[in-house]
């Protein structure tokens, strides 16, 4: 009987050391998971206009708990790839889109590598119409159509995100 007692008594302690064990596992992964979660980039676009002035604004906002790590900005119009890198993507983009057109702008551009902040504001487009008669509503949401900008991102785990506009 002594014998069975000691058998018992191991078979309990082991199967507290696994319980214990099991659950250690358990709480690592739950914390790493929030950890994940208090990291987390999220990037959205804030438009703001005034037609009535020719006023035109897109911003880029990480409006997530932790940095953008930028891995691509990619500027499209009319489905083709606008291959000049930085801001002159955007400025090629404008001149395609507007062409005839008399106006200012102020370009914004995020570079590989780049990291972008939580609460970081960048404007990636503002524009300017200089003459009247300035494009109708009509005439700017059709050239938002014409265009896309794809930005890939990561978190500081490596999780991958996408930002698409227009979306």
């Amino acid at each position: 009987m002594p014998l069975l007692n000691k058998f018992i008594d191991l078979n309990w302690q082991a199967t507290i050391a696994l319980l214990a064990l099991g659950f250690s596992i358990w709480q690592g992964w739950q914390i790493r998971r929030h950890n994940k979660l208090s990291v987390r980039p999220h990037l959205t676009q804030r438009t703001y206009r005034e037609a009535e002035k020719g006023f035109y604004t897109l911003e880029l906002i990480n409006n997530g708990i932790g940095p953008a790590l930028i891995e691509e900005f990619i500027v499209k119009v009319d489905g083709k790839l606008i291959s000049e890198q930085g801001p002159e993507a955007i400025e090629k983009g404008l001149e395609t889109i507007f062409k005839g057109l008399e106006y200012k702008s102020d370009q914004g551009h995020l570079g590989k590598d780049y990291s972008m902040a939580a609460k970081e504001k960048i404007t990636i487009v503002a524009i300017q119409f200089l003459k009247q008669p300035f494009p109708s509503l009509e005439f700017m949401n059709e050239a938002i159509k014409r265009t896309s900008l794809d930005i890939d991102y990561k978190s500081f785990y490596k999780e991958p995100f996408h930002f698409h506009f227009p979306t």
